[in-house]
């Protein structure tokens, strides 16, 4: 046959022949039998219009037949034809109302029209009478499944799958099923298994692609997304998640070509010119870039993120201003987009090396919405702004104080009375840890890891846990729908294998977060993986938010720890949480501290220019200019940080960590609040041994060593050259001479600092490096966003220091005996 490779004209003749109604009232050419078996085969390589006018062609001679009626029946189910579908299950009905057939067709029917509780009626009797009939157990399980039966569904459909392996039907539904379950992996193993038996079903197309790019499979998505194309050569929305793949890839010459095909077909997709301004600019095609998200514009005048876009084009062209109107326009359609008001933080910022650092800005901001995120997200603009000024503190209250007025901060429970349990006890001691560059804080989390008077949770996971958009996402489907939405966000905290990304900074996801922090190849042998049963966490927290008439997100941040802690069987009395916060977005730092103002703070600091060549180093390889720039400014901010001023805060050293552990260490416990045991000397997660960060250049020499020197010994100058270092020391200086690593000399610091003013005008010789690598323009290079936000913020750190002589409120040393 035609689907087992028979192709050619002499098939296609006998084909023909077969539905013509001379060759099956004379029987000249097949039986009956053979005719309907050739119709079977025609539904099944979904080519249903052939099946039904042979089916037609044999009901004619034999009106009689219900199984005719019904397999016609069948076909037009899956042409979804509901109304021809029903009139030939109602001849077959009278006919024979008991077939299997006839009733298999009857509860597909009643699931199309969500009738699920007829539906599994019928299936169970039928299933009853035929217990052998693999499309009957098939079908039971496809009713089970719907009626939200999910582990009886699986069961069913797999004594299906076991009597016919490449049974399609039992193949999806089990699929589907294993997605209710959010076992994605088998899943799409079995959506692939039916796909590759039946190549036309498109119903389960977008299921598996949606799979494929969320594992990360782009290869096979291009590769399934090309196939679908030779059967819907005119559909554009494929050749543009083709190009999306390429995308991300970083093949932008083969997503130029996607883009251009699917715009071929539709020269109106708005989406897909804006992306192929996005693969243009990533080329460095600029002006063809915003050429083509102006083509967006034109179709669809409020396209916020076509004027983002340009934003940043413009942007890292040097217009500044030009851009800062791009960015206030997207902005005026989505007030509430975080990411926008991040991207116009840059230019405003890079603008005052420009205009003048006492120049007031604010007339460059957007105006007000009205809406009452957006107002929160302009405070937090103003705080960012001013960071490192006399006046930060203003606007940190400012912020602080609009966060308390923020919507949808609280679910209320719609079952609960005076008669529900008692509140458990949660601790209101809690502990946050944030980095100052590559300064080991993942090795302080393991240490802290499995004391008994502390509850944590695993790895970086829940950084911007409390950004506004998580908790909006947490709560969207109401109370009841809160516990597993949370474990649907965070599949990772349940298995560290998981590629379902969590948020990290400016929105970006990070995939595979488990196995990039280590959390996969745990244990003595590296073969361990960390996780939690699913089944046991929901069923604890579902159990301790019921004590609750309300649950705001730090009240159930809470719960997490201690559903967490009940669920690896942790029955300890815990005394504080140990929150790993490592690097979080303002707004969720913020968030955290509005609602924790009484939070303790450490952050794990190392030699500066160290620590910012280690952190530099990850980001040169994707050649992201900006990311290199970020990391130095953040860093020089970081020591002053005014939410760490007034707080319990410290600093404690790497250096003191791996040099002298046993004095270290019982400062660190004593800070805390906790008691010391040995098990503070041991990395683990989850009580497993955690052999270290695998993106460390020290991860196979220090192996499982808590206290290895390697990292600290590391010699300073495979980015900065000795210029460089001198500019970067001097601005660092307070804050080495208040952690021991310069000496103090005020003298020749103030001669240093006057030094460096006028080299903070001209290019690092990392810069000239970069430019060297990237064949870079310098006169662009110079006007660029990027450079010039690195130049205001150096110039600012400089004018700090040249008024004060040091950074007010800067964080200090913890004290070790």
């Amino acid at each position: 046959s035609q689907s087992k490779g028979l192709q050619g004209e002499g098939f296609d003749q006998l084909e023909q022949r077969l539905l013509e109604p001379s060759s099956i009232a004379g029987n000249v050419l097949l039986s009956k039998q053979e005719s309907m078996k050739k119709a079977i085969e025609l539904r099944e390589n979904g080519r249903f219009d052939k099946a039904i006018d042979l089916l037609k062609n044999i009901s004619d001679q034999f009106s009689e037949d219900p199984k005719v009626r019904a397999l016609l029946s069948h076909c037009y189910i899956l042409k979804d034809d509901a109304v021809n579908a029903t009139e030939q299950l109602d001849k077959a009905k009278e006919l024979d109302p008991d077939m299997a057939l006839v009733c298999w067709n009857e509860v597909r029917l009643l699931l199309k029209k969500q009738n699920v509780a007829k539906a599994l009626s019928i299936a169970k009797n039928t299933n009853n009478r035929f217990p052998d009939d693999v499309e009957g157990i098939s079908l039971l399980g496809s009713c089970l499944r719907v009626h939200g039966d999910i582990q009886k569904s699986i069961d069913c459909l797999n004594k299906a799958i076991e009597i016919n392996p490449n049974y399609t039907e039992a193949l999806i539904n089990r699929g589907l099923a294993f997605l209710k379950k959010n076992e994605k992996y088998k899943a799409l193993n079995d959506l692939e298994s039916a796909h590759r038996v039946k190549p036309h079903i498109k119903s389960i197309w977008n299921i598996i692609l949606n799979l494929k790019m969320e594992f990360r499979q782009f290869e096979d998505t291009i590769a399934l997304l090309n196939a679908m194309a030779i059967v819907e050569p005119m559909d554009e929305k494929i050749f543009e998640r083709i190009a999306i793949c390429y995308q991300i890839l970083g093949n932008f010459d083969q997503a130029v070509i996607a883009h251009r095909k699917a715009l071929e077909i539709n020269p109106n997709f708005s989406e897909a010119w804006v992306n192929l301004g996005t693969s243009l600019k990533e080329q460095d095609r600029l002006d063809e870039s915003v050429k083509a998200y102006r083509s967006a514009l034109a179709i669809k005048p409020d396209y916020a993120e076509a004027l983002n876009n340009i934003g940043t084009v413009l942007a890292r062209q040097g217009n500044l201003k030009e851009a800062i109107e791009a960015f206030n326009k997207a902005l005026s359609i989505k007030p509430d987009d975080p990411k926008y008001w991040n991207n116009l933080f840059f230019p405003l910022q890079a603008l005052k090396a420009q205009v003048g650092f006492n120049e007031d800005l604010s007339y460059l901001h957007p105006k007000d919405s009205g809406s009452n995120h957006a107002k929160i997200l302009h405070h937090i603009l103003n705080y960012k702004v001013h960071r490192g000024r006399e006046d930060q503190g203003i606007y940190f209250e400012k912020v602080l104080h609009s966060l308390s007025k923020a919507e949808n901060r609280t679910v209320v429970n719609p079952r609960f009375n005076d008669s529900s349990d008692e509140q458990p006890h949660l601790s209101d001691k809690m502990v946050a840890l944030v980095h100052f560059g590559r300064s080991g804080t993942g090795l302080m989390h393991s240490l802290i890891d499995g004391h008994p008077e502390v509850s944590t949770l695993p790895s970086i996971y829940f950084s911007e846990y409390f950004d506004r958009i998580t908790w909006e996402k947490i709560i969207s489907a109401g109370w009841d729908g809160m516990v597993d939405r949370f474990i649907e966000i965070y599949d990772v905290l349940f298995d560290a294998t998981s590629s379902v990304p969590v948020t990290s900074r400016s929105t970006t996801l990070i995939y595979n977060i488990g196995v990039k922090e280590g959390m996969a190849n745990l244990g003595a042998e590296r073969n361990e993986v960390l996780g939690v049963d699913r089944k046991i966490f929901r069923s604890e927290l579902i159990s301790l938010l019921n004590c609750y008439e309300e649950m705001d997100a730090f009240i159930f941040f809470k719960l997490v720890h201690v559903a967490y802690d009940r669920a690896i069987n942790d029955h300890n009395s815990k005394s504080l949480i140990f929150y790993h916060v490592h690097n979080p977005e303002s707004y969720a730092q913020l968030n955290f501290t509005r609602f924790n103002p009484d939070a303790n703070w450490v952050m794990m600091v190392r030699e500066p220019i160290q620590s910012c060549e280690s952190w530099i180093r990850q980001k040169l390889p994707n050649k992201n200019y900006l990311a290199v720039v970020t990391v130095i400014i953040q860093m020089l901010f970081e020591i002053d940080n005014v939410v760490y001023s007034d707080k319990n805060c410290v600093g404690v050293r790497l250096e003191d960590l791996k040099n002298k552990p046993r004095k270290t260490i019982p400062a660190i416990c004593k800070w805390m609040g906790i008691s010391e045991n040995e098990q503070l000397y041991e990395m683990t997660a989850q009580g497993k041994k955690w052999w270290g960060d695998p993106t460390s250049p020290d991860y196979s020499k220090d192996g499982m060593n808590p206290f290895g020197k390697t990292s600290i010994k590391r010699k300073i100058g495979t980015i900065f050259s000795e210029k460089d270092q001198f500019i970067l020391q001097t601005l660092f200086y307070p804050f080495s001479v208040r952690f021991g690593y310069a000496k103090e000399n005020s003298e020749r610091f103030k001669d240093d600092l006057q030094k460096i003013r006028p080299m903070l005008d001209d290019l690092f010789d990392f810069e000239r490096t970069f430019i060297e690598q990237t064949d870079a323009d310098t006169k662009t290079f110079t006007k660029s966003v990027s450079y010039l936000y690195l130049r205001s913020g150096l110039i600012e750190r400089w004018h700090t220091l040249d008024e004060f002589h040091t950074y007010p409120n800067m964080i200090s040393a913890l004290k070790i005996k």
